[in-house]
């Protein structure tokens, strides 16, 4: 650390002169020696004066990327950004890759991924906004959701909506088999979970009230129909997805038929848990077969 003589400094306990001639690198900040001897050449004032100026800003305007090995010039970038030359600044990120390798870029703090991606579009340069976005892409474990937005709402102003639809789609999404094998699974376990609960329910004295179903279709197709109402769904994927004694909220934007209350409330008392449903006129409490709204909504 380069430390300037002008600074004032705490004051510090006394050396003998003696010490100080032994110690030629501290000249300048402790007393000077005794009358007589020679006085030590070089020292800290002598690497001051003579320190390039390339090295006080490597100690003063980079950190250290332990990861990477290598130095992330944040001074440097800054000032390119702010200027804005963006095509200077994503060079420097390709250099600063190639120098530290895979995951060199990944102690850069959002805020200054923002800056190289702001100045690309101050500068209306839609290259330089792609090579960020594919620099940052290979060198991250994976692109924060505000910075991909904003790629994406750059992308847009700069008039590539194909490229900021790809960005949004692509970048923090997992790999797309894996997601809809595990979404699939969950789908036919919360469908298996409604058949079930309709048969428990059936069993606790449950019927269907056909009357809420207006199709023109037979009374069968009618009580199929009532048993896949969304709400129903809705409590299948908590029953399926949560521990036991866990209670279940469910928020719908219409209105809950009167088919689905009986229902939900015998579900309730079957599996023993407490289920809040929240449709556009109120909250049902649904807790040992009876409902909060006293059957009245």
């Amino acid at each position: 650390m380069l430390v300037s003589p002008r600074v004032a400094a705490p004051p510090a306990r006394r050396i003998s002169p003696s010490a100080a001639a032994a110690s030629p690198c501290c000249r300048g900040f402790l007393p000077a020696p005794a009358a007589g001897s020679r006085r030590p050449r070089g020292g800290c004032r002598l690497l001051l004066h003579s320190a390039p100026p390339r090295a006080a800003a490597a100690v003063t305007g980079a950190e250290r990327n332990p990861r990477a090995g290598g130095y992330v010039d944040r001074d440097v970038l800054r000032r390119l950004c702010q200027e804005p030359n963006p095509e200077a600044a994503v060079n420097l990120l390709d250099e600063m890759l190639h120098r530290g390798g895979a995951g060199a870029l990944a102690d850069l703090r959002p805020e200054e991924q923002a800056a190289v991606l702001h100045a690309c579009g101050e500068a209306r340069s839609l290259s330089s906004l792609r090579r960020a976005h594919r620099l940052l892409s290979r060198s991250l474990p994976g692109i924060a959701t505000p910075i991909l937005c904003m790629i994406a709402t750059l992308y847009c102003k700069l008039g590539a909506r194909g490229d900021a639809r790809r960005a949004l789609e692509g970048a923090s999404r997992p790999p797309r088999k894996l997601q809809e094998d595990g979404d699939e699974a969950k789908r036919r376990e919360a469908y298996e979970k409604v058949r079930e609960l309709h048969e428990e329910i059936r069993a606790a004295g449950y019927v269907p009230d056909t009357r809420y179903v207006l199709h023109d279709i037979d009374e069968d197709a009618k009580a199929r129909a009532l048993m896949y109402h969304s709400e129903r769904l809705a409590i299948a994927f908590g029953l399926v997805s949560t521990p036991p004694g866990t209670p279940l909220r469910v928020i719908k934007n219409l209105r809950i038929c009167g088919d689905c209350h009986n229902a939900v409330k015998l579900i309730a008392k079957v599996t023993g848990r407490e289920i809040v449903v929240r449709d556009n006129k109120r909250f049902h409490h649904f807790k040992d077969g009876a409902c909060s709204c006293g059957d009245y909504w």
